[in-house]
C-alpha cells in the first residue's frame, strides 16, 4: 500500500461518522482504499472517538461541534455555521456514515454531492427525509442485515463510486498503520477489557472477576479499562483482587490492545481495535440475534472466536481462548 503524501490538488472527500469507537473503526477499510488511491479524506467524528485513527488515516479530523439528536434552533445554526467553514474546502463528495440527523443536515448545508443510507420501507418517513437531504442514497435494513454483511462492507459501499470494483481489504499492512503509525511490540499477556458493556449485556462485575481469576491460572493477564468507566472497573478489581489499569488516552489504550497476545472482551470498541491491529480476540456477544450480531460486528481482520453470553459462557470463553492460541 502506498504511503505517498496525498496530492493537494486531488478533490477531497468528507466522511461523517458521529457514533462510537467501534462504529468509527468500521471505516478503516474504506479509508485504506481511499488512501491507496491518493484521495484526500477529512473526517467528522465525535470528541470521544476523534483520536482513534493515526495521522495517516485522514488529512483533517474535525470534532462535530453540534449536539446529537437535537433540532433546536441553536443547534441548527451550529450545523449551518460549521458547514460554512467546511464548504470552501471543495469536497468532491460527502459520505454520511451516521444515523444522526445532524450528519445529514451538515451534508446538505455543505452543498457537495452526497451519499448516505436510507431504510426503505423499514422507516418510510425517515427514508423520505434522508432522500431530501442527500444527492444519492443506498438502502440498508433498519435492523440487522439478514444477508450477514459486516459493517465494514456496508460502509465501504458509500465510496463505491470513487473506488470502482475494489473490495474492502483485510490485509493488516493496509489497516494497522491507520490506527497506530509506529511499530507494535507484542508480549505474552492476555488483555481483558473491563467495560460497562459487560453490565449492559447482563454480566455482573463478580462474574467478570471470576473469569479474570480463571484466566490468570493459565496465562499472564492484563485487565484494562477506560478512565471514564471507573465504577465498574473498581467493582471488578475489588472482586478479583487485581489491579485494573485505567487509560485516559486512546493512543496508550490502542497500544495495550495491539501489543497483547490476545484480547477477551464483550462486543465493544476494544474488539474492533483488535480487529484492525490483528490481535487474536475472544469476543462475547449477547444471546439475542447472536449470529447476525457476530456477522456484522466480528473483529474484521484478526483471528477470533465468538462466544454467546448465555449459561456456561465463561467456561466456553476460556476454551475459545486456548483454541485460538493453540
Amino acid at each position: 500500500m502506498s504511503t505517498a503524501i496525498m496530492p493537494q490538488d486531488s478533490p477531497p472527500v468528507l466522511i461523517i461518522r458521529l457514533d462510537g469507537i467501534g462504529d468509527a473503526l468500521a471505516l478503516t477499510p474504506l479509508l485504506a482504499a481511499l488512501r491507496e488511491r491518493a484521495i484526500p479524506v477529512d473526517l467528522i467524528l465525535r470528541r470521544e472517538n476523534a483520536g482513534i485513527f493515526s495521522p495517516l488515516a485522514a488529512r483533517h479530523v474535525e470534532i462535530a461541534p453540534f449536539a446529537l439528536r437535537s433540532s433546536t434552533a441553536e443547534n441548527l445554526r451550529c450545523v449551518a455555521d460549521f458547514a460554512a467553514t467546511l464548504a470552501p474546502r471543495g469536497y468532491a463528495s460527502v459520505l454520511v456514515a451516521t444515523e444522526d440527523p445532524g450528519g445529514y443536515r451538515l451534508a446538505r448545508a455543505i452543498g457537495a454531492p452526497s451519499c448516505g443510507f436510507d431504510n426503505g420501507w423499514g422507516k418510510p418517513l425517515k427514508t423520505l427525509w434522508v432522500r431530501s437531504m442527500l444527492t444519492r442514497t443506498l438502502y440498508r435494513p433498519a435492523g440487522l442485515d439478514a444477508r450477514g454483511r459486516h459493517e465494514c462492507e456496508m460502509l465501504f459501499e458509500l465510496g463505491r463510486a470513487l473506488l470502482g470494483d475494489a473490495q474492502p481489504t483485510r490485509a493488516l499492512e493496509g489497516l494497522r498503520p491507520l490506527l497506530i503509525a509506529a511499530e507494535l511490540r507484542r508480549d505474552e499477556r492476555v488483555v481483558v477489557q473491563i467495560t460497562e458493556k459487560w453490565r449492559h449485556f447482563g454480566v455482573l462485575a463478580h462474574e467478570v472477576a471470576a473469569v479474570l481469576q480463571a484466566l490468570a491460572r493459565d496465562r499472564t493477564v492484563r485487565a484494562i479499562a477506560s478512565a471514564r468507566e471507573g465504577a465498574f472497573a473498581d467493582a471488578v478489581a475489588a472482586a478479583a483482587g487485581v489491579v485494573v489499569e485505567r487509560f485516559d488516552a486512546l493512543e496508550a489504550w490502542k497500544e495495550a490492545i495491539g501489543g497483547a497476545r490476545a484480547l477477551v472482551a464483550p462486543d465493544s470498541g476494544a474488539v474492533h481495535v483488535a480487529g484492525m491491529l490483528g490481535t487474536p480476540t475472544v469476543a462475547l456477544f449477547p444471546q439475542r440475534n447472536f449470529d447476525r450480531q457476530v456477522a456484522r460486528w466480528h473483529p474484521w481482520a484478526a483471528p477470533y472466536r465468538a462466544v454467546r453470553l448465555d449459561d456456561g459462557w465463561s467456561q466456553r470463553a476460556r476454551e475459545a481462548l486456548e483454541e485460538l492460541l493453540a
